[in-house]
């Protein structure tokens, strides 16, 4: 038995490892922190390795099949722990990426470099996470990886310290430690490599939704004869310089790009020795071949039709189909149709679907950037559990440049940025202007415990109404009614001119009127009542 992994291999571990995922999902989710309603970690986890697993093409070729594993699941990524599990894949991909096969060292290279990667990626790492059980994971077992060691070995003894790794993780986040639990990003990476491990054992694992269907089949139905084709194609190739009289002997990469903008953009161009990788999209493909092949000759190629995609796309999406061109567009991410509304009303250009019981991709938010199409953009992620997504995705998209992310916690907070824009301004006075609204509004919620909770400067029970205060919790009730009045009179309310409010699912319409004569019959406020539907709170109130 050859004690290196290939592509085939590597894709076998990876299908195992997401029905390893896809058993333990509920029982990663029900590590949740805290009582309230999130987007789950296992769900997020799994979600993003699925799309990275349905994204890449069987190829024996390691070093490739991670490239294409990859870019799935950082388009995929949903959730905080979703980037980072895209990013350890990431990490691992560009180590290995001329990697036919791979060793055990070559291995422990690539996982060094992955949580490397990861944190890099995180504006804010906190340890106690799954970073510290990835970084410590490798990094104290690496000095054993030497020798005739094998890779089942190696695999076994990293899992083993990430499993010791994650019993320390309450030691390293105070509120692990008060909740009486363990990191549950850590225990969905373990619960993947574990799935990895075991496909090396040869142990399969089975999974209860049925086998996984890949996305390599393509729909031609969206291009004939009468289609227009604007979009070019995407070429993708590895090219072998050769040394053959027949080939130009002399190739220099910086003259060889320099050709390549002139056929086309979006370019990527890297060199290993004698491999060209070549990522371009272009208008005329058989330019850009010609140009190739007088330096060698291609390992893989691939060309694929834009405008079929685009076209694809625009069927399935209708809403998303590219705006007009603007200066300056806004995207807000919110949950609930009654939310949706209220925000294209107050001129959000494109509104997600999403929030805590579904994170956004960050493929969504890559779309939702082509598809405003202005010259400045800023996204209200209204969730810190998606902010880590958008970020991703304004690195995939190149628009750091033209992308700004105000980190909004929740649609209070996205609501009051909004009021306080100056539409005549500069872009530079407008984004202070959201930026600042962001924060000038007061964030009061109530919802429901879901799970019994014990800290030490908060209890619950599984049905109690929460009351929370700028996402913190700090009181219970046996009522809404109760809590919203309890709420109130724990803040200073003298200089403030008013409520709004947003009603969820969960909310009883009748209770309005009874919150409504409490609230004017103790304060001079002006109230507003919004249909919000969002699925975790029951009120979201923002005080101003």
């Amino acid at each position: 038995m050859k004690n290196v992994i290939d592509g085939i291999m590597f894709r076998g571990m990876v299908y195992n490892a997401l029905n390893n995922i896809y058993n333990n999902e509920k029982r990663i989710n029900s590590m949740n922190v805290f009582p309230v309603a999130d987007g789950d970690t296992g769900t997020n986890m799994r979600l993003t390795l699925e799309h990275g697993y349905k994204k890449a093409k069987s190829n024996k070729h390691l070093g490739l099949y991670l490239k294409d594993l990859s870019a799935g699941m950082l388009l995929g990524a949903r959730g905080n722990s979703g980037v980072i599990l895209s990013q350890l894949f990431k990490g691992m991909a560009v180590a290995l990426r001329s990697c036919g096969v791979a060793n055990p060292r070559e291995i422990k290279e690539a996982l060094i470099r992955g949580y490397k990667t990861a944190y890099r990626a995180v504006i804010n790492p906190t340890e106690g996470t799954i970073l510290t059980v990835a970084r410590e994971g490798i990094d104290n077992i690496k000095e054993q990886i030497r020798g005739s060691i094998t890779i089942n070995q190696m695999f076994a003894l990293y899992l083993k310290e990430m499993k010791e790794s994650q019993l320390r993780t309450p030691d390293l986040l105070p509120v692990l430690k008060d909740a009486g639990v363990l990191d549950s990003g850590a225990e969905g990476y373990i619960v993947i490599v574990e799935g990895m491990y075991k496909f090396l054992l040869g142990e399969k694992i089975e999974n209860e939704f049925g086998e996984i269907k890949t996305e390599n089949t393509q729909e031609t139905g969206y291009f004939d004869e009468n289609s227009t084709f604007e979009e070019g194609y995407c070429m993708e190739f590895l090219l072998q310089l050769m040394n053959s009289k027949n080939y130009k002997k002399t190739f220099r990469l910086d003259a060889f790009i320099e050709t390549l903008k002139f056929l086309g953009n979006s370019l990527v161009v890297l060199q290993e020795g004698s491999i060209v990788k070549v990522h371009i999209h272009t208008l005329v493909p058989n330019e850009v071949m010609a140009l190739s092949r007088q330096y060698g000759e291609y390992i893989s190629f691939k060309l694929e039709n834009m405008q079929l995609q685009h076209n694809e796309y625009i069927h399935e999406h209708p809403e998303k189909e590219v705006q007009t061109h603007k200066d300056f567009g806004v995207i807000a991410v919110v949950d609930g149709e009654g939310a949706e509304n209220f925000f294209k009303e107050m001129n959000c250009h494109l509104v997600i679907q999403g929030g805590s019981t579904m994170n956004t991709s960050s493929e969504e938010f890559v779309n939702a950037i082509d598809a405003v199409n202005a010259d400045h953009i800023v996204i209200f992620p209204n969730n810190s559990n998606i902010f880590e997504a958008a970020n991703q995705a304004v690195k995939m998209a190149n628009a750091n440049n033209k992308v700004t992310i105000i980190p909004t916690r929740n649609i209070l907070e996205c609501y009051y940025a909004l009021a306080m824009d100056l539409p005549d301004a500069d872009y530079k006075t407008r984004i202070d202007a959201l930026t600042q609204g962001s924060k000038d509004i007061l964030s009061l919620s109530v919802s429901t415990a879901v799970k019994d909770f014990s800290s030490d400067s908060f209890n619950c029970k599984v049905g109690d109404k929460i009351g929370s205060i700028d996402e913190k919790m700090v009181l219970t009730g046996s009522s809404t009614l109760e809590v919203v009045k309890a709420l109130l009179e724990k803040i200073d309310l003298d200089e403030k001119s008013g409520l709004i409010i947003f009603k969820g699912t969960s909310f009883v319409d009748s209770d309005e009127v009874e919150i409504r004569e409490m609230i004017e019959d103790n304060y001079s406020l002006d109230v507003e009542f919004v249909q919000g539907d969002q699925h975790s709170y029951e009120l979201l109130i923002g005080v101003i």
